[in-house]
């Protein structure tokens, strides 16, 4: 009976947040939808009448954070200068505001000759790239809940949120098949390490997004899961056989494709059994350049055959992805300005091999300006043909007509704050974060503890700047038991800190012990290991007998570092949506029914996960 009414609730809980969505996306038709004939109209008028030099524009995609500008301010002049001078086919957003960026879209539009591409990395939500709004949980979290129904609602409720303050093109999802457990980059980004899983996952979150009316766009081709560098201070070699790729890494791919999804993501890998052009040495760098966090952190792999980037390659861009896999849709590259590139080319050297590799769109070129000059001389040359840079402006422009961006291009800022954080989304977010975490060992049968009458000590470790960080889990805990004792230490935490700590604890004398380890994945990090500090404190707390629960807030990894704690429970991210989760799983108040989406060598295989039923009040 209790089953058959939870399973009841699941469906009405779905329906409900469909429900809202499906009300808020009705202005946005479909982004796949076939193209009418006004609009084949508009494109081909359209590109008609561009110049070469404002063609070439197109293909380039400058990018912005966004607070509050005035439009005599410098910040919102370099925008102008890209839209208005160099006819720039897209504006790329990072970390920003949300209404400032509504605002900023519209007046970006306003002053377009061709309406705009606005895109945003939002594979976790709008929390992501945008203050103010909350992280969704990670893609391997979506996927340890077992229902695509989940990838495909977060699809659209990102979406939904994403149109309302102008972005129209998601840069999600990630469809990399994380195969390899030290991939310093990837990792929680990925749906898991099983290629048809990934590829179910990817397809559904596309469906949601393209049906709520947003471009989709599946990254890094032809698969970043299988490194242990991060191309943004490194490129990768990936030195795996065509075979290989064909029956791992691009089957998620090929779902995506078949799902019509709107645009291609190009890696900044080395795959030298498919490309076997040497890729450019490292070259001189700037004194600018050599201060940037790229180049500071700049690693270089040991393989003996570093050839080109796959986004530079013709036989991948082109070969593999347009004529193999048959994708007609828009390829654009990973940003330009990542070490996997501008370590070994310059601005314009990179932009001009990127479209003779087969590429649409260049995001996040260091020089923009320097670039398109590049990309100029060699049409001038001979070395780019005008029917070359044709072809990708037509598919920009269909991209564009199937958001109906040339009848419908500015956002009602009126709607902003009805859409954005709505109440009913921020539960479905709530609901995907609840049903994904996963109990992997429980040897003590710990879970779930007792709110009234225990006595918990939490101890955080964590990687991060901010010793706050689980501050949303401690909170969460002590509403439930005001007798909750916690203190947070980092990797510079000095040995008189750890022995303060230490002893606490053991003065406390608790009734249990929460081990709470956010150690996440993040770009130009370089590793996700658990440092030394971490696995030093929780040997200390594995030799107590006190009952230990460790909880990973990041890295579900992390088991393989601690292998003899009795417990570990997965909430994948460290975000807050997770972090409340965890403090309802830790008192019963929900069912933990997780399962992982990769493998922990050595300890647990795919697919594992223990059942918690969640505890009558």
């Amino acid at each position: 009976m209790k089953l058959r009414i939870l399973a009841a609730l699941l469906v009405l809980a779905a329906l409900f947040s469909q429900t809202f969505v499906a009300a808020q996306s009705g202005k946005y038709q479909p982004f796949d939808r076939k193209l009418s004939k006004k609009d084949e109209d508009w494109v081909r008028k359209t590109l008609k009448s561009l110049t070469l030099d404002e063609k070439i524009g197109q293909m380039f995609m400058a990018d912005a954070n966004v607070v509050f500008w005035n439009r005599e301010s410098e910040e919102f002049k370099k925008l102008q200068h890209q839209i208005v001078d160099n006819k720039v086919g897209g504006v790329l957003v990072f970390r920003s505001e949300v209404l400032p960026t509504a605002l900023a879209a519209n007046r970006w539009q306003e002053l377009a000759k061709v309406p705009l591409l606005v895109s945003s990395d939002l594979e976790m939500g709008l929390g992501m790239r945008f203050d103010e709004t909350p992280w969704w949980s990670p893609n391997m979290a979506v996927a340890a809940t077992g229902d695509v129904k989940w990838a495909r609602l977060q699809g659209e409720a990102t979406a939904v949120q994403a149109r309302a303050i102008g972005v129209n093109w998601l840069f999600a999802p990630t469809s990399d098949v994380n195969n390899n457990p030290n991939n310093p980059v990837i990792n929680v980004r990925s749906f898991g390490e099983d290629p048809a899983t990934v590829a179910e996952f990817a397809k559904a979150f596309i469906e949601g997004a393209q049906s709520a009316g947003a471009m989709a766009c599946a990254k890094h081709f032809p698969g970043h899961g299988d490194t242990a560098t991060d191309s943004h201070i490194g490129l990768p070699v990936v030195d795996v056989s065509r075979e290989r790729l064909l029956n791992l890494e691009l089957v998620p791919f090929r779902a995506a494709i078949a799902a019509r999804v709107g645009g291609v993501m190009s890696a900044h890998i080395a795959l030298p059994q498919i490309e076997t052009e040497l890729a450019a040495s490292v070259r001189q760098l700037s004194e600018h350049e050599a201060a940037s966090t790229e180049f500071r952190s700049l690693t270089e792999s040991s393989a003996t055959r570093v050839t080109l980037p796959g986004t530079l390659s013709p036989k991948i861009m082109t070969g593999l992805l347009r004529e193999e896999l048959k994708f007609n849709g828009v390829i654009v590259t990973d940003a330009m300005n990542m070490a996997g590139i501008s370590a070994r080319y310059t601005a314009a050297e990179a932009a001009v091999k990127a479209i003779k590799a087969g590429v649409d769109l260049i995001e996040k070129s260091p020089d923009i300006d320097a670039a398109i000059a590049g990309v100029k001389d060699a049409v001038a040359k001979g070395e780019i043909t005008e029917a070359r840079i044709n072809a990708s402006v037509e598919r920009l422009l269909r991209a564009k007509a199937a958001l109906n961006l040339h009848r419908q291009k500015l956002v009602d800022l009126n709607e902003v704050d009805r859409v954005v954080n709505n109440p009913r989304l921020m539960e479905l977010a709530g609901q995907i974060a609840e049903r994904s975490l996963t109990l992997v060992r429980d040897e003590q049968k710990v879970l779930p503890i007792k709110a009234v009458g225990s006595k918990l000590f939490n101890l955080t470790f964590t990687d991060e700047d901010d010793r706050l960080i689980t501050k949303p889990f401690v909170d969460e805990l002590r509403k439930r038991n005001e007798a909750v004792e916690s203190y947070t230490l980092d990797a510079r935490a000095s040995e008189a800190e750890i022995a303060r700590v230490l002893a606490k604890l053991d003065s406390a004398n608790p009734t249990a012990i929460i081990y709470s380890v956010a150690v996440r994945a993040r770009s130009g990090k370089g590793s996700v290991a658990l440092p030394a500090i971490g696995k030093r404190l929780a040997d200390e707390l594995v030799k107590r007998r006190t009952p230990l629960v460790v909880i990973s807030f990041g890295n579900p990894y992390l088991p393989l570092a601690i292998p003899d704690s009795p417990s570990y429970l997965l909430a994948y991210s460290l975000f807050p949506v997770s972090q409340r989760a965890a403090a309802k799983a830790v008192f019963g108040e929900i069912e933990i029914a997780g399962k992982l989406p990769v493998s922990l060598p050595g300890l647990y295989p795919r697919g594992h996960g223990l059942k918690v039923e969640k505890q009558s009040n």
